[in-house]
């Protein structure tokens, strides 16, 4: 899920059980086996109600003009599928949000993950595995006992889909490590990014993306630049009902329940 959660952006440069069977008859391939296994245990993992923190940093360098971004904000997730977020703290190039600047980033954001447009499509999730085609790695040089690398390419070339390998850990049906490159990148200045999602265990009996890397380059007229991004995900908590989550929102408590 997490994975576009807040894509770069160049300036200046310029129903979570939707099964693979309904959609097959659509003429998609059903996915190797490995994907399948990691797929329901992915849908597992977002049954319920789940609450993170999120702390994303963004740099554009583009020589004479620079730009940097720092923010810590919430958000939550209802069976996968977006609830709610907040952002509590936002530094602009050295400058705090207002309370203002807070409530219409909320907006923004808010709009976006509730049409659905904010985040990278996940080939392990099953509403979304269909729009992919993949390819187990074999045999796979750079894999860990006990890990298995796969390939993925979709045909749906929009801002959410992108081609890359994802690395799974066979013992456990999750994916460790996912790296992409965006068939649209965020800026039409940018010639080329890179994305790199790191899966890790934040609860017990759950994984997740916890951190997410992304790098780009691009070039207008005679000045070229970069852009970077990082986010990390932490203090995962799982609530009874969306109701309490928002609470925990509102009291900026959401990772902070003992276990």
């Amino acid at each position: 899920m997490p994975s576009n959660l807040a894509r770069v952006s160049l300036i200046l440069l310029s129903a979570f059980f939707f099964s693979c069977e309904a959609r097959a008859d659509e003429g998609s391939v059903k996915p190797p086996d490995v994907v399948q296994r990691v797929m329901v245990a992915y849908a597992a993992n977002l049954h319920g109600v789940i609450g993170m923190q999120r702390h994303f940093s963004t740099l554009i360098d583009a020589g004479i003009v620079k730009h940097a971004e720092q923010s810590d904000s919430v958000i939550l997730f209802k069976d996968g599928v977006f609830a709610q977020l907040h952002y509590y703290h936002v530094l602009e190039d050295g400058k705090e949000f207002s309370a203002d600047q807070l409530t219409d980033r909320d907006k923004q954001s808010t709009d976006a993950w509730s049409s659905g447009k904010a985040f990278f499509k996940e080939p392990y999730d099953r509403r979304f595995a269909p729009d992919y085609s993949f390819a187990v790695v074999s045999p796979c040089t750079d894999c860990a006992t006990g890990n298995v690398a796969v390939k993925f390419e979709s045909v749906q070339r929009d801002e959410q889909h992108g081609s890359g390998t994802m690395w799974i850990d066979t013992a456990h049906d999750r994916v460790v490590k996912l790296t992409y490159s965006p068939y649209v990148l965020p800026s039409k200045y940018a010639t080329s990014g890179t994305v790199t999602e790191t899966s890790g265990s934040p609860l017990a009996n759950f994984w997740y993306v916890v951190r997410i890397d992304e790098s780009y380059r691009g070039r207008m007229v005679l000045i070229s630049g970069t852009g970077t991004f990082t986010g990390l995900f932490d203090n995962f908590e799982r609530f009874g009902s969306v109701v309490e989550g928002a609470s925990a929102i509102r009291e900026g408590t959401i990772g902070t329940a003992k276990p």
